[in-house]
């Protein structure tokens, strides 16, 4: 079994980097909590897997205290007040390229997130997180996802000269093992090593806003002065799941947390023989991604209405549409980026699921000083008139979904979340599925093969075997095949990484999905 894979203690992480997570585990020790080592591994995934995540993007944290309750807060990024929507006229407009660029929050959410919640200084965080990036060596994972040109990843790293000089050796890939050096984004860490003024205001700001406006971008200066982090009110559902009372939080809107535990509900009034499970899984999927489509937006701009997807009448309406087979299909963009942080510290009493994305692997392929910076105008819908659709100082859509779960006591049961696109949303509601109302394991729940829907096929797994999707054959569903990226025999990154905690008697159990890289740790 792969290493990294589990661990067990009062304090545990769940990351796709073993060495960030190691880490991690040290800021707990010394004098940290779960903030402040979910703000080291944030900032040491910008160089030790540098393609997910990072400065130049954004991302949701929801956090439990027991003495301040859930908080949730949305470091998603921006449409640059200067974008033109008429201007992107095809797939390659939204994910390559200056215009690909959202206005990043990643820097942004980490800094309110620490000196709201955080308890070690943020200079000593810094220099304990420069200390482990001035030498990297590639890992396996980076190394073969960069082979398989993953989101065409070193198409768009080489129209960029800043990026083929960080990213590139040569203008190829470099091997697994290899050492790899970012001194520009050194260079941005130790200036904001006091605050985040240089990136946002200062000298950051000026040469990105010289870069886009020489580029013919949309983003600038101003975007980066203007861009404000927003706490928002978490979403608070009591359950029964596997004849328990559970008290699951997730993330709101522009997040997908909604969805999954609208999922759950749905879940939990279906009969789940082994002849019908899959079958009824895919059809469930089918609608909860026609809602992401069709839903999901930034509320600022237009209402979600949560009391409503959780509602008895749109579960049991939800639920009809589903044994009936009534499903309306989109046309799904798949992309492979974000990351997944999951810490329980028992000591502090702070849990955190914090969720970043870049949005497509390698992001939009451009750098400025140091910084890969996203391509998150790709998860706007294109066409006008839409909930989602492109405005100045808009968040986009997202699938990302951390989520926590109490126990009748009031206490953490699963810190969750997961990375992958759409796929979050599939293979979190696989996971609770597979251990809160299938009574599987935890370890084996992660393990378990994954289904996935596009457009009007569901695509599965190698390890869901022959009679499971005879049943979905069986059931009429167009089937499909996926092989994106294989780290551990039998899965593909294609169907997510879910990075999870499940409480333990008094301990806590980290499960790295080996789908990506797994990094539990544990003490």
């Amino acid at each position: 079994m792969s290493a990294g894979l589990y661990a067990l203690g009062r304090r545990a992480i769940a990351s796709h980097s073993p060495l960030a997570s190691s880490i991690a585990l040290r800021i707990i020790e010394r004098e940290g909590n779960a903030i402040d080592a979910a703000v080291a591994v944030s900032l040491l995934l910008n160089a030790l897997e540098p393609g997910w995540s990072g400065l130049g993007g954004g991302g949701f944290a929801l956090v439990y205290s027991e003495d301040a309750g859930f908080r949730a807060l949305d470091y998603r990024e921006t449409a640059p007040l200067r974008v033109r929507p008429e201007e992107y006229r095809g797939e390659d407009d939204l994910s390559l390229g200056y215009r690909a660029v959202a206005t990043p929050g990643t820097l942004s959410g980490l800094w309110t997130l620490h000196q709201e919640l955080g308890e070690m200084r943020w200079s000593r965080i810094i220099e304990a997180v420069m200390e482990y990036m001035r030498r990297c060596q590639v890992s396996r994972l980076w190394n073969t996802c960069m082979k398989a040109n993953l989101d065409k990843s070193l198409d768009k790293l080489r129209i960029c000269p800043e990026s083929r000089a960080t990213f590139l050796r040569d203008g190829g890939i470099y091997p697994e093992g290899s050492e790899i050096t970012f001194p520009r984004l050194l260079e941005i860490l130790r200036n904001v090593r006091d605050d985040v003024n240089y990136f946002y205001e200062g000298e950051f700001a000026d040469e990105l806003d010289k870069v886009f406006s020489s580029n013919n971008g949309f983003l600038s200066s101003v975007d980066l002065s203007r861009y404000n982090p927003v706490w928002r009110r978490p979403i608070i559902c009591e359950l029964d799941l596997g004849g328990r009372e559970l008290r699951l939080a997730a993330m709101p809107p522009p997040g997908s947390g909604v969805l999954v535990v609208e999922a759950l509900k749905i879940l939990t009034r279906m009969r789940l023989d082994a002849k019908s499970y899959y079958p009824r899984l895919a059809r469930l999927l089918l609608h909860i991604i026609d809602e992401r489509c069709s839903l999901i937006c930034d509320p600022s701009f237009n209402n979600v209405n949560i009391e409503k997807l959780l509602s008895d009448d749109h579960v049991e309406q939800a639920l009809r549409l589903i044994e009936e087979g009534r499903i309306t299909y989109h046309p799904v963009r798949d992309s492979g980026g974000t990351s997944q942080v999951s810490i329980a510290d028992a000591k502090s009493r702070t849990y955190v699921s914090l969720t970043e994305t870049i949005e497509c692997f390698m992001g939009s392929g451009v750098t400025v000083h140091g910084v890969l910076l996203n391509d998150e105008m790709h998860d706007f819908t294109p066409q006008g008139g839409h909930p989602n659709s492109i405005s100045p100082s808009k968040r986009p859509a997202s699938s990302m979904s951390p989520l926590m779960i109490l126990d009748e006591e009031g206490a953490p049961l699963i810190i969750i979340g997961a990375s992958g696109g759409m796929r979050i949303i599939s293979s979190m509601i696989q996971v609770l599925s597979n251990h809160l109302l299938r009574g599987v394991d935890p370890l084996s729940s992660i393990l378990e093969g994954r289904i996935h829907v596009r457009s009007d096929k569901v695509v599965l797994e190698d390890l869901i075997d022959d009679v499971a999707s005879g049943t979905l054959s069986s059931a009429g569903l167009k089937l499909g095949k996926v092989r994106e990226v294989s780290m551990h025999p039998g899965t593909d990154i294609y169907f997510g990484a879910v990075q999870a905690i499940f409480r333990n008697d008094d301990l806590f159990l980290a499960i790295s999905d080996p789908r990506k890289q797994p990094g539990a740790a544990a003490r």
